[in-house]
């Protein structure tokens, strides 16, 4: 039997210096992992939610707010999310805030679970274009209706708006 010699891979035999792992390690402590890993095992055991289960879910739960998406918007997931955004609105506006409540308990759900572009929907459409630069009693009292989760991204977004500002 001939045994080949095998190529070696030159990056295995160098050493990786210091200076590569300091950002990530700055970046990237315990609690932060603790944090993640938290959170990625209870999302493993719930499945990730799409546009269409978003328009399923606003159909079963709010027919009033898949009343307002006129057929031309069917289908923009943004345009979508931006009626339950006028839905709610217009209940802030009304100091309807059991309807306020109703909306954000159903968003929250789909903030925990969304997949990537209903995530950014609900962000953008929805979180941003209700609440920023909005400081009216009525809106801050719905903002204390808000999950964590929404509540830091919201503030983030609010400290992003702010260094643009200056």
């Amino acid at each position: 039997m001939i045994t080949l010699p095998t190529p070696k891979l030159p990056f295995l035999d160098s050493v990786v210096s210091e200076s590569f792992i300091q950002p990530f390690e700055q970046l990237f402590d315990f609690k932060t992992f603790a944090s993640l890993r938290r959170m990625v095992s209870h999302q493993q055991g719930k499945p990730l939610l799409r546009r269409a289960d978003f328009m399923k879910q606003i159909t079963l739960y709010l027919p009033e707010v898949a009343a307002r998406i006129e057929e031309s918007d069917f289908g923009v997931l943004h345009l979508e999310v931006g009626a339950m955004k006028l839905a709610t609105k217009d209940a802030i506006a009304n100091r309807d805030f059991t309807s306020v409540h109703k909306h954000l308990v159903l968003i929250a759900e789909f903030f925990e679970r969304a997949d990537a572009e209903l995530y950014d929907a609900i962000r953008i459409s929805f979180l941003e274009g209700l609440f920023l630069e909005e400081t009216s009693s009525s809106y801050a009292e719905a903002r204390k209706m808000l999950s964590r989760a929404m509540e830091n991204v919201l503030r983030q977004s609010e400290l992003r708006l702010e260094k643009q500002h200056q």
